[in-house]
């Protein structure tokens, strides 16, 4: 496979695996998944218009012109971050939901699924989530049918809430799901310098949609 060198075969000691004294090591990655997370570092840490084809392939040890042997085109690269992160966000929130007991009220599977989602756009480890915050308005309107699978998962949600009578009904969801996520998505521009948690956040967003910030009478 193009640009994999001999440097990315050599053991943490310096020998290659297999020889005499060498050390059992993990194997290395895919060649397209180095090609991502170098991409989504350097957008993260630099801006999305440092992310070249020439850039990305200096950070992978790779000649400019065999990048083009795994992706077309910068497009290509973050439209794939881009759906792979979203993958990812769709297993932890549908998994976080699908594991709660049956009988979890609408309230507490909401705030499981806002905290599951905050921490996954501003953890640390989430490299793919974090691109999203530093891409223009058309890229990230981009992998539209993994955003819709994702909020068609937080309409379930709501319609759950509705059916049981736990959310008021007469409110459209196609406008209110949209609303919501919105709102999250903004969260990794304002949490950090607040320093508060995901559970902090996930609390306040709760609350607020479900008994609002009105003084009560």
């Amino acid at each position: 496979m193009p640009g994999t060198g001999g440097s990315r075969m050599k053991a943490r000691n310096g020998r290659r695996p297999g020889g005499a004294g060498s050390v059992e090591t993990a194997r290395p990655k895919p060649m397209r998944t180095e090609i991502l997370d170098a991409a989504a570092e350097l957008i993260v840490r630099e801006g999305y218009d440092a992310c070249t084809m020439r850039a990305v392939a200096a950070m992978v040890d790779m000649k400019a012109g065999s990048l083009y042997y795994h992706f077309k085109s910068k497009d290509e690269i973050v439209e794939e971050i881009l759906n792979q992160g979203i993958e990812t966000l769709y297993a932890r929130v549908a998994g976080t939901i699908r594991d709660l007991p049956k009988e979890t009220p609408f309230a507490r599977r909401l705030s499981a699924a806002v905290e599951v989602h905050i921490a996954s756009l501003v953890g640390k480890d989430q490299k793919y989530m974090h691109v999203y915050e530093h891409l223009p308005l058309v890229i990230k309107r981009r992998s539209r049918k993994m955003r819709e699978k994702y909020a068609q998962l937080w309409h379930d949600l709501f319609a759950g809430g509705v059916a049981s009578g736990e959310a008021a009904a007469g409110h459209d969801l196609r406008l209110l799901v949209p609303y919501f996520l919105g709102g999250l998505n903004r969260v990794p521009e304002w949490s950090r310098a607040s320093g508060a948690s995901s559970e902090k956040i996930a609390e306040l967003a709760v609350v607020t949609l479900l008994d609002g910030i009105g003084a009560r009478q």
